[in-house]
């Protein structure tokens, strides 16, 4: 992966949602996505990529950021969560609250970013509205 890339998404995080630009860039591990089921969800799901705190993003290596917006639009939203992180964003809520709260800003960021690029599709949060107990 290209510095420009990162440094193109954080610009657009930035101009979005208000988060400065981090001084140091996440890891990237570029994985089979089998790996990243096996670390999310060992039963099967289609998730593409994650991002863990102090670990980096993760991500589904047979993603083509450089040609697919879709797909730069999902390394966009884990490198949301990397912010949010850094920022201490939502920190204060309690666990299931923060991870929702979390999971929606960087949806709405992701699907601001699709639309300035034209693109139709839009990206959410899968099943049921997630209720916190």
């Amino acid at each position: 992966m290209n510095f420009e890339i990162f440094a193109e998404l954080f610009r657009v995080i930035h101009a979005l949602s208000g988060y400065p630009i981090p001084e140091q860039l996440p890891e990237l591990h570029l994985v089979p996505q089998h790996e990243l089921q096996a670390r999310i969800c060992p039963t099967g799901c289609g998730v593409k990529a994650f991002y863990l705190r102090g670990q980096g993003v993760f991500m589904d290596e047979a993603l083509d950021v450089r040609n697919d917006v879709l797909a730069r639009s999902v390394l966009l939203h884990e490198l949301v969560h990397y912010v949010q992180s850094k920022a201490g964003r939502f920190d204060s809520l309690p666990e299931c609250q923060a991870w929702y709260a979390r999971e929606l800003e960087a949806y709405q960021i992701q699907n601001e970013y699709l639309r300035q690029q034209g693109s139709a599709t839009r990206q959410y949060m899968a099943g049921r509205v997630h209720q916190c107990v």
